[in-house]
């Protein structure tokens, strides 16, 4: 059985990776695995933001979880009753593990389960810290993990070396997760990579800082370019990583899965950071397999939902035992995205070059893709059959999704 490697990059959108069209060389060795493998070009995420999109990539179906529900509860009962990836390829022999720094996706949040060995790096507490509803303790947490290099912004220079000796000792096949953290705000790259930012670490966190008070990327259009800078730097920080990973574990002969799981906004929509939207800047991310029996481009959507079972695929396992399906071999013309407000629910129809919207604005939205890739102009009134056949599709996930939602409550109760 073939070792499966699998690179989840936190907050890296498609459209600043140079494969998928990016005027920037920010992902070189991306591109050699894209340019051998198989990449996707229209990959989209389940939800958002991290929580809400690992779910899908370990469970194969959605969260009904409310992606701002910083509780540990409902993650652990959601995870505890379905089937996940790293459990699914334990049951076939697999040696499981995961590194990242990551508190919304850490053993507090039983995102573990399935994995024999799970390092996120956390102290007893510190994840009560980062996620406490008390912003003045969760920011100067951020700052003491900033200046000390912990905690989630803890460079993966600072674990790689754990990584290496861990699959050194464990038995073979393995299924590694690494979940990395470098382009997740708030984009520090090292001096030696600063390819394109020329600013101090500090005055980054201050730019941000300015532009998360105002609420907004409404200002000045210099420092939004100074963070971009930062960003794509941080992005081929990040590639670096992998260019060292794929040399080190190269007499082990994995297959490397490498994808985003959301996107960060840099004013496209008013906004700064990942807030439980569906634009595409969110959920538009880079999907590539390498070393596997699969090759080319593929144009249609998909979703990460299917990630899980197209594993299963790659690896010879006939039974699939998700609720959704491989997209290495079928694939639908539309893919669904969907985040829970409250009651409430965001859902997004996303084709190869048309987007629609509803439950995030008072109005539904569509977009042609094409056309308009940064989804600026609303064509809903343009075209009412397409809008009404989409909002048909969305409508009919809803319904579905809410009853799922009721009977998983209705037996969480009765386990209790």
């Amino acid at each position: 059985m073939r070792n499966i490697v699998l690179i989840t990059l936190d907050s890296l959108r498609a459209d600043h990776c140079r494969f998928m069209g990016y005027h920037r060389e920010t992902t070189p060795t991306i591109d050699k695995m894209a340019k051998k493998g198989l990449y996707f070009e229209n990959a989209i995420a389940s939800g958002v933001p991290t929580p809400v999109s690992m779910v899908g990539v370990f469970t194969g179906d959605y969260s009904y979880n409310n992606p701002t529900c910083i509780k540990p509860k409902p993650w652990r009962e959601e995870l505890a009753n379905r089937n996940t990836l790293a459990q699914v390829l334990s049951e076939r022999g697999y040696t499981t593990i995961a590194f990242h720094a990551n508190p919304t996706v850490s053993k507090y949040f039983g995102f573990d389960k399935g994995f024999d060995y799970f390092n996120d790096f956390l102290k007893k507490g510190e994840v009560k810290d980062l996620t406490s509803d008390s912003k003045f303790k969760s920011f100067f947490m951020s700052i003491r993990n900033i200046l000390k290099k912990e905690g989630y912004t803890r460079p993966w220079e600072c674990i790689y070396d754990s990584i290496i000796e861990m699959v050194e000792l464990v038995k073979r096949p393995y299924f590694l997760w690494i979940l990395l953290l470098d382009t997740h705000l708030p984009y520090l790259p090292p001096r030696e990579y600063r390819r394109w930012s020329r600013v101090n670490s500090f005055y980054l966190i201050y730019l941000y800082w300015r532009i998360r008070r105002r609420n907004g990327m409404s200002g000045n259009a210099r420092e939004i370019e100074k963070i971009v800078n930062a960003y794509d730097d941080e992005i081929r920080h990040t590639d670096a990583f992998i260019g060292k990973l794929w040399q080190d574990l190269r007499d082990d002969d994995p297959i490397f899965i490498i994808h985003g799981d959301h996107g960060d906004g840099f004013g496209e929509h008013g906004f700064y950071y990942h807030p439980p939207l569906l634009y595409e800047e969110l959920i538009h991310v880079p999907l590539v397999i390498y070393n596997a029996d699969v090759r080319g481009k593929v144009h249609e959507p998909v979703s990460l939902l299917g990630l899980a079972p197209s594993i299963l695929e790659l690896i010879g396992e006939e039974k699939n035992k998700f609720p959704s399906k491989s997209f290495l071999r079928a694939r639908e013309d539309w893919v669904v995205s969907k985040v829970f407000d409250g009651k409430k629910m965001k859902v997004s129809v996303r084709m190869k070059d048309w987007k629609f919207i509803t439950g995030q604005k008072d109005v539904d939205e569509l977009y042609n893709l094409k056309r308009d890739p940064y989804e600026q102009k609303n064509l809903i009134e343009d075209h009412p059959d397409l809008a009404k056949e989409m909002r048909k599709i969305a409508e009919r996930h809803v319904k579905q999704e809410m009853e799922k939602r009721r009977i998983r409550k209705r037996i969480s109760r009765l386990n209790l």
